[in-house]
């Protein structure tokens, strides 16, 4: 686990709440980097994008009774990624979390 400051878990858990507050947490991470913030953004990225993307396929090519349960499984996978930033704690979001790491890497 990466030591946090006060800062850096401040940005990491403004980054969970709404999709503004995930620019806000981009942009107050730009100049000073923490990797504990760099953490949680890039999984809220990854999840930002999940939604988005269960969204469209919701309206087009699935059916409901298989959106509610994916959209439960994004609520889900949301707060174990925001109790893991109030925790001050790297926690890895299950199944996806190692994936947006790497593919978000950059950020």
């Amino acid at each position: 686990m990466t030591t946090t400051s006060s800062d850096g878990k401040t940005t990491a858990i403004i980054s969970y709440i709404t999709f503004v507050g995930l620019i806000i947490a981009i942009i107050m991470n730009s100049s000073d980097k923490n990797s504990f913030a760099s953490y949680h953004i890039r999984n809220m990225i990854g999840l930002s994008l999940a939604g988005l993307a269960l969204t469209g396929l919701d309206s087009m090519i699935l059916p409901d009774f298989v959106v509610w349960p994916l959209r439960v499984a994004l609520i889900v996978l949301w707060v174990i990624g925001f109790i893991g930033a109030v925790q001050g704690e790297e926690k890895e979001i299950p199944i996806v979390g190692k994936l947006f790491q790497d593919w978000f890497r950059s950020i």
